[in-house]
């Protein structure tokens, strides 16, 4: 699955937020940046899934690049798996 994230650089790293999943993470370099953001989603993705709750649907990017807000940032894609069901024990 691809998600959209916007990274904002720090004096000390990235800001990263991935608007679809309401999710702020960090890395200190744009790799880490994006590994953080890939991890924060499927954590996220995991939680929905476990609590038997539906993922918010995800906007057009255009949602996200007209947002005045926004305007700073650098916009990119990840790619996450899917969460795997995890097995009872």
């Amino acid at each position: 699955m691809r998600y959209l994230i916007m990274l904002e650089q720090t004096e000390v790293g990235f800001a990263v937020q991935v608007p679809d999943l309401a999710i702020v993470t960090y890395g200190e370099n744009l790799t880490a940046a994006k590994q953080a953001a890939c991890d924060a989603i499927l954590i996220n993705l995991t939680a929905y899934q476990e609590a038997g709750q539906t993922v918010p649907e995800r906007q057009a990017v255009e949602v996200h690049l007209e947002n005045p807000e926004f305007q700073d940032f650098l916009f990119t894609y990840v790619e996450v798996s899917e969460p795997k069901e995890r097995i009872a024990a």
